[in-house]
């Protein structure tokens, strides 16, 4: 059973990410993270929070935007650490003016330190990445 308290902060920690993503925000989006933490994006896990802020700004900057937006997530907790998952809507255009609607879940854990919440793991997969009207491939989740 989770708390309303853990369930809520986890969801703030959600929204402070999305939140820095879409702002570009570099110091909003590395306090999410813990120190060591794990970001395995679309396969490739980069450890430490030094790495993964270095792989999201060089990432960031083929974008002339990304806007992410949460739509569901479960949690399950146990004292400092918990595990979730959250589904996304994402829309990003490139600097070259790409466009591409996104759907992608982020498989994750959680650490509490200092009474706050923050990843310890992400996993990031694509879902649907394609063109708005969901003509493209689908990949179904297991």
């Amino acid at each position: 059973m989770i708390s309303i308290e853990d369930d809520l902060q986890l969801r703030n920690l959600m929204a402070r990410y999305t939140d820095a993503v879409m702002r570009r925000d570099v110091e909003a989006w590395t306090a999410t993270w813990a120190e060591d933490a794990t970001w395995n994006l679309l396969g490739n896990p980069v450890t430490g929070r030094d790495n993964i802020v270095g792989l999201w700004q060089t990432m960031m900057q083929g974008f002339e935007f990304a806007a992410l937006m949460p739509s569901s997530s479960l949690f399950e907790v146990d004292g400092d650490s918990a595990s979730g998952h959250w589904y996304l809507h994402e829309y990003t255009r490139t600097v070259e003016g790409e466009t591409a609607t996104i759907l992608s879940r982020y498989l994750d854990t959680y650490v509490r330190q200092d009474g706050q919440w923050l990843y310890q793991t992400r996993e990031y997969n694509f879902i649907y990445n394609g063109p708005a009207d969901l003509s493209g491939a689908y990949t179904a989740l297991g």
